[in-house]
């Protein structure tokens, strides 16, 4: 109704596109399956789990009518003080990395189809080093050497990027004194020259 709406009846005809947090499962929809979180996914070290809740996700997230899910989170799960520990896989970069990339599958297929009335675009989140704040805080400063960054964090999302992922979010923090949002560094010459990703920056 409300993109029926927008394209008849508005001026400028601008489609409605909404994206929605079904990290484990549509838990804003009623009746939907509600998924354990991440971390619990990965205590399985079963990536044929990952595939699965995101089949069954991405099924309930367009019967809601929404064609985008921001989801898998891909964050480092090093520090234990971090108030969000249960979002992502854990500590461990590998494994992150495998059941991340099934999820993309589940959601956009083998094919990288999120045209299809039964796919979603995914929306890899957060680009990047924003699980690990100097204080143990959402959304505060971290101090992270470029080699932690890059042999720790970056893995996951790199192999998210080659899998077809179609949409990054980006760490609404802040990286040894630049806001992520604002690193040229981060954004242009990492995420868009290096690897290469030339879809939709969140």
């Amino acid at each position: 109704l409300i993109q029926n709406v927008a394209m008849q009846e508005t001026r400028m005809k601008i489609p409605v596109i909404y994206g929605i947090d079904a990290i484990h499962g549509v838990t804003y929809t009623d009746g939907a399956i509600m998924f354990p979180q991440q971390i619990t996914l990965a205590a399985t070290f079963n990536p044929i789990h990952a595939y699965n809740m995101a089949q069954v996700t991405v099924y309930e997230t367009r019967a809601s009518g929404i064609p985008w899910n921001f989801s898998p989170v891909l964050d480092l799960g090093a520090d234990p003080r971090f108030s969000r520990q249960f979002e992502g896989f854990g500590e461990d970069p590998y494994l992150i990395k495998v059941m991340g990339v099934e999820m993309i599958k589940g959601y956009e297929g083998v094919t990288d189809s999120t045209g299809n009335p039964i796919k979603v675009a995914s929306c890899l989140k957060h680009f990047l080093g924003y699980s690990v704040p100097t204080s143990g805080k959402d959304r505060t400063p971290a101090f992270i050497p470029e080699n932690v960054l890059r042999e720790y964090h970056l893995e996951p999302f790199k192999a998210a990027i080659e899998a077809g992922a179609e949409s990054v979010m980006i760490n609404s923090g802040i990286i040894n004194g630049i806001s992520v949002h604002a690193s040229y560094d981060i954004l242009t010459k990492l995420l868009k020259e290096e690897l290469r990703f030339d879809g939709v920056v969140v």
